[in-house]
């Protein structure tokens, strides 16, 4: 997992796999960080996901709650496969915002086109 502020939006790159606990909780301390800190735009790059379980997409769903609870916005991008499968088994696909690159998403969430 890797963090990094670029244009003002909060980008969490996700690696490997996406499955419990003891993954999530960094993930959501960032998200909270951020928030607390007035920086309401989050980025998730999950070109290197390998895998994701429910437990992965619940820590997603609870991501782009709290984001948008606080007034912001998520958006994730460079979905692998696997994952657009899964969102759309799940009819899940409409509650997260997806953009296919990193830059088209950062585009997005900054001047909103």
């Amino acid at each position: 997992m890797n963090k990094e502020i670029k244009e003002g939006v909060l980008v969490i790159t996700l690696e490997g796999n996406l499955l419990g606990e003891h993954s999530n909780a960094p993930v959501m301390a960032m998200i909270k960080e951020s928030l607390d800190a007035g920086n309401k735009k989050v980025l998730f790059n999950l070109a290197r996901m390998q895998f994701i379980n429910s437990t992965g997409l619940g820590m997603l769903l609870t991501a782009v709650s709290k984001t948008r609870n606080a007034g912001g916005e998520m958006v994730m991008c460079c979905l692998p496969e696997q994952m657009r499968k899964l969102l759309q088994m799940t009819k899940l696909e409409g509650a997260f915002t997806v953009k296919g690159t990193e830059a088209e998403a950062i585009s997005f969430l900054t001047t909103g086109a």
